[in-house]
């Protein structure tokens, strides 16, 4: 009972299962020369292509997954520097503000200084000015005097009279005087 290799037997009216357990030497050659020949056909045809859009994809999803982290590392290093550049402008910023700060008092003592010169200086001008106008006044005041005292000499000399005279003389001088200025 050589079922395998028969194909005669097969046809022989057997059963369903039997057909399917004894299956026809022939068409079992046929149908693995067939399957060998469509494989063979299938990887030339369509599994090479396959294969190598498959690669291809991988290869650019491979390259976009490589731009993506350089471009996140680009990024992070940008912001280290964008950190770096904005630390060091808040540093020299903090280097002018000092640095205004420092000339604004040195202006302030030297303006104060300036003023206190100037005041002094204002100062001792119009205390000359004062003392000045004193001695001239003080030099006017002894001409004055020394005039009234001519005067009252004068009218003293050229009416000799009495004591009560001479009084009244001098305080009319006086009141004269009083009266000019």
């Amino acid at each position: 009972m050589n079922y395998l290799f028969s194909s005669t037997d097969s046809h022989s009216g057997g059963s369903w299962i039997e057909d399917w357990l004894y299956p026809d030497t022939g068409l079992y050659i046929w149908s693995v020369i067939t399957f060998l020949l469509v494989l063979a056909i299938l990887k030339w045809k369509a599994w090479g292509p396959l294969m190598q859009t498959l690669d291809e994809r991988e290869r650019r999803i491979k390259d976009s997954l490589n731009k993506a982290e350089q471009i996140v590392q680009d990024h992070a290093k940008s912001a280290q520097d964008n950190e770096k550049i904005l630390n060091k402008a808040r540093e020299e910023a903090k280097g002018i503000v000092a640095q205004a700060k420092e000339a604004g008092d040195k202006l302030k003592v030297k303006l104060e200084e300036d003023g206190r010169h100037k005041y002094d200086e204002l100062l001792a001008n119009a205390t000359k000015a004062i003392e000045s106008e004193r001695n001239k006044a003080l030099n006017d005041i002894k001409k004055m005097v020394v005039e009234v005292a001519i005067e009252a000499s004068e009218k003293i000399v050229k009416r000799n009279l009495n004591t009560d005279d001479n009084k009244r003389m001098i305080e009319e001088t006086v009141n004269s005087f009083k009266q000019k200025n």
